[in-house]
Formats: C-alpha cells, structure tokens, sequence
C-alpha cells in the first residue's frame, strides 16, 4: 500500500504528462552569468539532443547550427541584435541519442540596431534566453518536421 501511496504521489509531481509523446529534439540554453549589466559579455551555451530513435537533421548558415532569441516573461522576443550571415544552407544530422553543442557571445543587444545606428541595450529586467535548431527534412524537403522542447535560460540584466 505505502508504495502505492509513493507512485501516486510522484506521479503527481511530475511537471509533464507522463503518456504525452516525447519530442524528437530537444534545445537547452545556458548563460555564463545568471546577471549582469548590458553591455558585459556573456557566453551563451546551447545543446541540441536527439531523442528520438530516427535522424534528425538541422539545418545552419554561415553562423552556425544554433542561435538564440532573448524573450519578455510575456514572450515578446527583444534581442539579440542581428546577425549578418551567409545565406549558404548546410545541414548536420545528428544520430538518435546524439547531441551537438554551439556558444556564441552576447552583450545585452536589443533589436533596433541599423546599419550606422547606435547599439541598443536591453533596460534592467528578467528575461529568458532561447536556443534555437532548424530541422529540416533529411532531403531538403518540407516533410513533416520534429517538434522541438526548449529549455531556456533565465537572466536578470541589472543597471
């Protein structure tokens, strides 16, 4: 009966449903520093993993398989200011239970930067930052795509 009783109650805490379908690729995102002031430089971390039992392939371009976007709590996206990059498709397929990892430096850019424009910064405040893969299908083609499960980082930029 006790362990019964323990089931149920860890089955209560599991955050997901537990009969829901595991997605294909998974994207996780850390931050070298949890805070700091706009204009420090930060590294951030991202890790796609294939969990499924097939290939799945991602696409890239000349600045690499994986990006990120730094979203509000409410999931207006904010920065990070553009990237200039080559148009040039490749692809990476990464085996089942293989990962591949990227970081890229940031600074705390907002959107808004033009060419010739004065670099904006993000204003004090919690945000979260969210790797990003491109799946693609194995050809090139628009075949039905994996859904992906983020795991974003939470950050506080601070004056």
């Amino acid at each position: 009966m006790r362990r019964i009783f323990y089931g149920v109650l860890l089955l209560a805490a599991c955050s997901r449903d537990i009969t829901a379908p595991t997605t294909a690729l998974l994207v996780t995102t850390g931050v070298s520093r949890a805070s700091f002031r706009a204009g420090d430089t930060v590294t951030v971390l991202m890790t796609v993993f294939n969990r499924s039992g097939r290939p799945q392939t991602i696409g890239g371009d000349g600045c690499g398989f994986l990006r990120f976007e730094v979203t509000t709590p409410d999931g207006s996206v904010v920065g990070p200011d553009g990237l200039l990059c080559s148009m040039i498709l490749i692809t990476k397929t990464l085996a089942p239970g293989e990962q591949y990892s990227s970081t890229q430096s940031w600074n705390g850019s907002a959107f808004g930067n033009g060419p010739g424009a004065p670099l904006q910064m993000l204003t004090a405040g919690t945000y979260f930052v969210v790797g990003q893969a491109f799946p693609i299908g194995s050809d090139g083609s628009s075949e039905p795509l994996p859904a992906i499960d983020h795991v974003p980082a939470v950050i506080a930029i601070t004056r």
